[in-house]
């Protein structure tokens, strides 16, 4: 299996996402819920690299969460590099991925 590892700008707009909808719903069930289906994809993904479809952007890989969010990732060698976590809800010319 790859190893993963977590860009700054992926984990910071995880976190946000999580106290969001902590605060949101005045309880963490929903956010638990967000960070444990992650996790099962990202578990699959550290398996089966190339699950995400494709994005145009220099071959970055995507795959949803819960419909709501997108995981945006690159396979290198022996490493899966998360760069994004991106509420779908948003607008999508906020999605910057470097």
């Amino acid at each position: 299996m790859k190893k993963v590892s977590w860009s700054i700008k992926a984990q910071k707009e995880l976190n946000e996402v999580y106290d969001y909808w902590n605060h949101h719903n005045k309880s963490n069930v929903y956010s638990e819920k967000i960070l444990d289906e992650t996790f099962r994809i990202i578990n699959l993904v550290r398996s089966q690299s190339y699950i995400g479809e494709e994005s145009k952007i220099k071959k970055i890989r995507r795959v949803l969460i819960l419909e709501n969010f997108s995981l945006f990732y690159k396979v290198r060698n022996d490493e899966i590099k998360v760069l994004s976590f991106f509420d779908n809800r948003r607008d999508p010319g906020n999605l910057k991925i470097d």
